[in-house]
């Protein structure tokens, strides 16, 4: 498909999402078009729409990526320089109490209203060193609440599709020499269309945060959650073998299957397909991933609500 053909079938499905907006009344809102948008997309886009896309998205994402980068790298300078300009007021201070201790007890007279100033002038750059350390580690919690903002999924509260990247870059990286215990989960919510469609886009949010919560829940301190996309999640589990993973899908799923969600005082029943594999020696982020995606098909296929394992 060539530019002009994909520029064309993008505008037909932004002026589907607007016309459905309308016929609603809904404000166009940023978020409220990017639901109705999102969903056009997914029922009416070719695989080659899709693949321009993520092209669109990844240099979107790389650019923001950069612009941020830059900035939390000029906080983060801008932390280590403020240590580093208050640093020799502690010195200051040491070196002043320790003239006072040593000062000769036969010219305590004569120092008297010398000694009474340099302990007023050490208290003042205490108070002041204290300042300091209080506004170091406000701005330390600054930058850390940054660089979280920027790998945290703002609907489920759990990590996005680049927090994901970040960490799977890290682990895949070590295990270039050498088999991980690692495994990789690919969720995916069943039927998540007929449920938005039942019961409305709001359920639809609520149901996401509902299972990325429930995931989180179940889930080691050492493991990670993560919005991979739409509805699916990743989930990242260190020092695992095959039966503890499989035995971590199955809860999950069943605790899912199980569960009674309530919303506009209708019982609405939701069910998860979970793909499993496990680190290879020399894997990339996108094979792991590829047989992750294809365990999942597989339980998409054979019913949903199933957990299935690749090629062990």
């Amino acid at each position: 498909m060539d530019s002009t053909a994909i520029y064309q079938k993008v505008l037909e499905i932004h002026d589907h999402a607007m016309g459905i907006l309308r016929s609603m009344k809904v404000p166009p809102y940023p978020s409220q078009y990017k639901k109705f948008f999102d969903k056009l997309f997914a029922e009416s886009a070719d695989e080659a729409l899709r693949k321009d896309q993520e092209n669109v998205d990844q240099k979107v994402l790389s650019e923001s990526k950069a612009d941020v980068t830059q900035y939390l790298d000029m906080l983060e300078n801008s932390v280590v320089s403020f240590i580093e300009s208050h640093s020799g007021i502690a010195s200051v201070v040491e070196v002043q109490r320790h003239y006072i201790d040593n000062a000769p007890s036969d010219s305590a007279e004569k120092f008297v209203t010398f000694i009474e100033g340099l302990s007023a002038l050490n208290q003042n750059m205490s108070d002041e060193l204290e300042k300091a350390q209080s506004k170091i580690n406000t701005l330390n919690k600054e930058l850390h609440e940054a660089r979280a903002s920027l790998t945290t999924d703002e609907l489920t509260k759990v990590g996005n599709r680049q927090g994901f990247n970040e960490e799977m870059k890290l682990l895949i990286e070590a295990g270039q020499e050498k088999k991980l215990s690692l495994v990789l989960m690919m969720i995916d919510v069943d039927n998540f269309k007929y449920l938005n469609d039942e019961y409305g886009y709001v359920a639809g949010d609520k149901v996401l945060y509902f299972i990325a919560q429930t995931i989180k829940g179940m889930i080691r301190t050492a493991d990670s959650v993560y919005r991979y996309g739409g509805e699916e999640f990743a989930v990242v589990l260190n020092r695992c073998d095959v039966s503890q993973a499989q035995t971590i899908a199955d809860k999950i799923r069943e605790k899912i299957e199980k569960s009674n969600l309530l919303y506009a005082g209708k019982n609405v029943h939701v069910t998860i397909s979970v793909g499993v594999t496990i680190h290879k020696q020399a894997d990339t982020i996108e094979t792991l991933v590829e047989r992750a995606d294809k365990a999942l098909y597989c339980a998409k296929k054979s019913n949903k609500n199933c957990t299935m394992m690749f090629d062990w």
